[in-house]
């Protein structure tokens, strides 16, 4: 008896192609078909026409050079922070303004209006012609340290002329005594005038106290 072919498996047959060649993939739309309603926009990528020529790539960032596989650069940080500035670096605060340099001796907000002198040479000048000096920058010198001087050289200046006037109705023992009362008054003139051109708060014992309260009422 014999045996015929034996019956081949058709898991074990290679893939025939179709007559006709690859089927066409159907319904899919050529590569370089565009809808004819559609408009090309800015953000599409230029076509090239050339198959065989490639783009040129774009210029190398400043500072380093460009890897044509690296990913684009995300874009800078909004808020105004460019990429040169690190984080901890800030500038000027909106708003904020340098405060201006005063000149010494000048005035200054919410000081007390004065003659345009400094305090030193005002409180000085008021103990030259006493009680005379004294009552103009009493009534020109707002501050109170020049208000403190102008009131102790009127009373100081006030006493002096009253010694004076008062003296020759005097006997002469008592005229004597009072001479060498004009000549303490005179080395007094002389020290109160020193220490208002230092600037100095010197505060006569009885007469200081009372300038002192004089000179702190807003009425004078």
């Amino acid at each position: 008896m014999t045996e015929g072919p034996t019956p081949r498996d058709p898991g074990n047959e290679p893939p025939r192609e179709p007559v006709a060649g690859p089927e066409a993939p159907v319904d899919q739309p050529p590569p370089d078909h565009r809808p004819a309603d559609t408009t090309p926009g800015a953000h599409d990528a230029p076509r090239w026409d050339s198959p065989g020529t490639p783009p040129p790539p774009p210029p190398p960032p400043q500072g380093g050079t460009w890897d044509p596989g690296a990913a684009p650069p995300p874009p800078p940080p909004s808020g105004g922070q460019g990429w040169g500035q690190q984080p901890g670096e800030y500038g000027q605060q909106p708003g904020y303004q340098q405060p201006g340099y005063q000149q010494p001796g000048g005035q200054y907000p919410g000081q007390p209006a004065g003659t345009g002198m400094t305090e030193n040479v005002a409180s000085g000048l008021s103990y030259v012609l006493t009680w005379l000096t004294g009552l103009i920058f009493l009534l020109v010198d707002r501050r109170p340290e020049v208000r403190f001087h102008a009131m102790q050289s009127i009373a100081y200046g006030v006493l002096w002329t009253l010694v004076l006037v008062v003296r020759p109705y005097m006997p002469r023992p008592i005229g004597a005594l009072l001479g060498i009362v004009l000549f303490a008054f005179f080395i007094g003139w002389i020290v109160l005038m020193i220490q208002g051109f230092q600037g100095r708060h010197f505060k006569l014992p009885v007469i200081g106290d009372f300038a002192e309260q004089q000179a702190g009422r807003p009425g004078l």
